[in-house]
């Protein structure tokens, strides 16, 4: 799944293509996608920014805001107006520059979502999203006053988007990682070195990651997701980056998570999670 570095260069690679051009037409393909009506007078709407918020897509247009979440396997694609829709095309809008902007999903499980909202409306009328990690407002004192109030494991505070916007599963891991921190460490228990090192972590994790997926980009919004430039998240059995220990593995039924034993568990390997209770007292 995109997040935060991916999307941010995605909003930035859109703006390049589509800003000032207008709308000729918008058609829905696949009807799942559509999460609120099709208004009838998109057409002619010229398109004035991109932004991103969280995991989501936001283009503004004059009277509306076009918001997408591309969850796992929905992106963008751009090609010529003249050509068929493409088979995984959810839905595609066509611009006055002979260009087509195609929402596709090639996934067998449809979860793509799109919404246009009235002006003034926008991400945080649909979910209830914490502060952008990389914000003036995400200050250490905010950070503190969001972790006292949960009692959720680390990982789990950062996938949690009510707490902060963007985060996913590979920059979790990335960030606990960057900071020394067990993954599975109590939210609340983090002592006042320990919040200080993961704030740090967080937007160290965050810029660089964006730094190196515009670099691995370009000016194209296919989506670079390889993440070459990744200390443990998918590097099983791979040495460690900064101490030279294998990094472990660790499966839930929710997700996969990576870590290097040494660096945040004080050397425990932790046991499979889908067996074992191994979370308690971490």
């Amino acid at each position: 799944m995109p997040e935060m570095p991916e999307l941010e260069v995605l909003k930035e690679n859109l703006e390049r293509l589509i800003v000032g051009k207008s709308i000729e037409d918008f058609r829905i393909i696949k009807p799942y996608i559509q999460k609120t009506l099709l208004p009838d007078d998109l057409i002619g709407e010229r398109v004035a920014g991109v932004t991103r918020r969280g995991k989501y897509i936001e283009i503004l247009l004059a009277s509306y805001r076009i918001v997408v979440h591309l969850m796992l396997a929905g992106r963008f694609k751009i090609q010529p107006k003249e050509k068929e829709p493409l088979k995984s095309s959810a839905a595609f809008i066509e611009f006055d520059n002979d260009n087509t902007l195609h929402l596709v999903e090639d996934a067998k499980l449809k979860r793509m979502s799109m919404w246009i909202l009235p002006k003034g409306k926008g991400t945080d009328d649909i979910k209830e999203l914490g502060p952008e990690p990389l914000s003036e407002e995400f200050t250490i004192d905010r950070l503190v006053k969001l972790l006292s109030g949960s009692r959720e494991r680390l990982k789990n505070f950062l996938l949690n988007q009510r707490n902060v916007a963007g985060i996913g599963n590979a920059y979790a891991d990335e960030i606990c990682w960057q900071a020394g921190l067990s993954p599975f460490k109590q939210a609340n228990k983090l002592s006042a070195d320990e919040v200080a090192r993961l704030h740090g972590a967080i937007r160290k994790t965050l810029i660089e990651a964006t730094a190196q997926t515009r670099r691995l980009t370009g000016k194209g919004i296919e989506i670079n997701e390889t993440r070459p430039f990744m200390a443990v998240h998918r590097r099983k059995g791979e040495p460690c980056p900064r101490c030279g220990t294998r990094v472990q593995w660790v499966s839930t039924t929710a997700r996969d998570t990576f870590y290097c034993p040494r660096c945040q568990t004080e050397g425990r390997i932790l046991k499979d999670g889908r067996t074992s209770r191994f979370l308690k007292g971490n």
